[in-house]
């Protein structure tokens, strides 16, 4: 049995995969294997991984916030079309792991402007560090990130070492080649891509501290997305921070749609006991 995957090649259909992802997604052990048993059942010789994903999509709704958590990578590419930058929720993110962050800001190397996606910095061992992040950005699934934006983000921070940065860095919310990995440590240059490094990728910056952007509220309408990100709100947990009087001050959102936004945000944070 093997299943279609979205860059086109072909991969044996995992049964297991599907368990451990729901699992990992926060579902129950009894959902996981419901779903898997759902899937099954409808395979077919030819089947799509974006067939399965949208039958476990539809599943997953039996257990509030399992299927938006499900469908986080798909939340992070609708980013950029939706109108709310990669570059803002990245830096936002690293804002919750003590990090100092500015985003778009103009500096001088060679006589030339160049625009720096974050200028990240924190305390390391007792060290102020300094950060030149270049954000690779891809709405489609099954691209990887090539090892000449691993090496254009080198080169940028090799013209612009006067600013005393300690380290390029490249973020992609997809994944990255081989080649561009093993570019990246012969030059130290810090990767964070989907599901690299362990334990330290974008998935597990996301899902350590639970900072889904908003756009995993993919029932809500554009323009309360829209409004919610001109107000700053570009990660879920902040809502939590306003009481409701000000969210309707800051937002322009009316009780109502309040109501529904922070219903649905208290789904996939999977904590009840947050209020307004």
């Amino acid at each position: 049995m093997e299943v279609i995957k979205y860059s086109g090649g072909i991969e044996p259909f995992n049964p297991e995969k599907i368990k451990y992802t729901i699992l990992d997604a926060g579902g129950s052990k009894k959902l996981a294997e419901e779903a898997v048993q759902k899937v099954t059942k409808e395979y077919h010789k030819g089947m799509t991984t974006k067939e399965i994903l949208n039958i476990l999509l539809k599943f997953l709704k039996k257990e509030p916030g399992v299927s938006e958590r499900y469908d986080l990578k798909r939340a992070i590419m609708s980013l950029g079309p939706s109108g709310f930058p990669f570059e803002t929720f990245f830096a936002n993110l690293l804002n919750y792991y003590d990090y100092t962050t500015k985003v778009g800001e103009k500096l001088i190397g060679n006589g030339r402007v160049y625009e720096i996606d974050i200028i990240a910095e924190k305390n390391i061992n007792s060290q102020r560090k300094k950060f030149m992040i270049e954000c690779k950005y891809h709405n489609k699934l099954g691209i990887r990130t090539k090892i000449h934006h691993a090496k254009h983000t080198y080169q940028k921070f090799l013209k612009l070492q006067k600013y005393n940065f300690n380290q390029p860095w490249l973020t992609t919310n997809t994944k990255c080649s081989l080649d561009t990995l093993n570019y990246a440590k012969k030059v130290n240059l810090k990767i964070t891509s989907w599901k690299y490094p362990k334990n330290e990728s974008l998935k597990d910056l996301i899902k350590n501290k639970k900072l889904y952007p908003i756009t995993i509220l993919k029932f809500l309408p554009k323009e309360i997305k829209e409004k919610l990100y001109n107000s700053k709100i570009l990660i879920l947990k902040d809502l939590f921070k306003y009481n409701k009087t000000d969210l309707i001050r800051i937002t322009g959102l009316t009780k109502k749609e309040i109501e529904m936004v922070t219903r649905e945000a208290r789904d996939i944070l999977g904590n009840t006991s947050q209020s307004l």
